[in-house]
């Protein structure tokens, strides 16, 4: 596993079992096959984004 990025803070999260279906079922539909901490970045990413947020280099 790659070392970690600069500028970032782990997090621990829980998902109730249909979120992460959900989470499971997007995976599956995206050509790269991204990891669930990565799909999770995604939408968050996109949420943040969608509400106006500036958002750092490392979800990108």
């Amino acid at each position: 596993m790659a070392p970690p990025k600069r500028d970032t803070t782990g997090v621990l999260v829980r998902l109730h079992a249909k979120t992460l279906e959900a989470v499971d079922d997007l995976i599956s539909k995206e050509a790269d096959d991204p990891s669930r901490p990565e799909m999770i970045r995604r939408l968050l990413k996109a949420t943040l984004k969608e509400k106006g947020y500036e958002i750092g280099e490392w979800v990108e």
